[in-house]
């Protein structure tokens, strides 16, 4: 195996690995708990913008607080997919 496929395939196994671990999380009683408060907490079903008081600060910031909660859900929908 050449070293670019051997490293290709370490990054692979984390992947997955954080990904089932993000899942097991998700499906425990404190992790939908603290999800749940992740979820309001990062504006998850806000919009960024506010178009009465435009912000360009303050858009990026609730934007980049969104991204947090999209990762955490990207990774748990993730293997939901993968095994459907």
């Amino acid at each position: 195996m050449i070293e670019a496929d051997k490293i290709k395939a370490e990054n692979e196994q984390r992947q997955l690995e954080r990904t089932l671990a993000y899942k097991r999380f998700s499906k425990t009683d404190d992790g939908k708990i603290i999800l749940k408060d992740l979820e309001e907490f990062c504006g998850f079903r806000r919009l960024s913008y506010n178009a009465q008081n435009p912000n360009a600060l303050q858009t990026h910031i609730n934007e980049g607080m969104r991204k947090v909660y999209l990762r955490i859900d990207g990774f748990i929908n993730k293997v939901e997919k993968e095994n459907d």
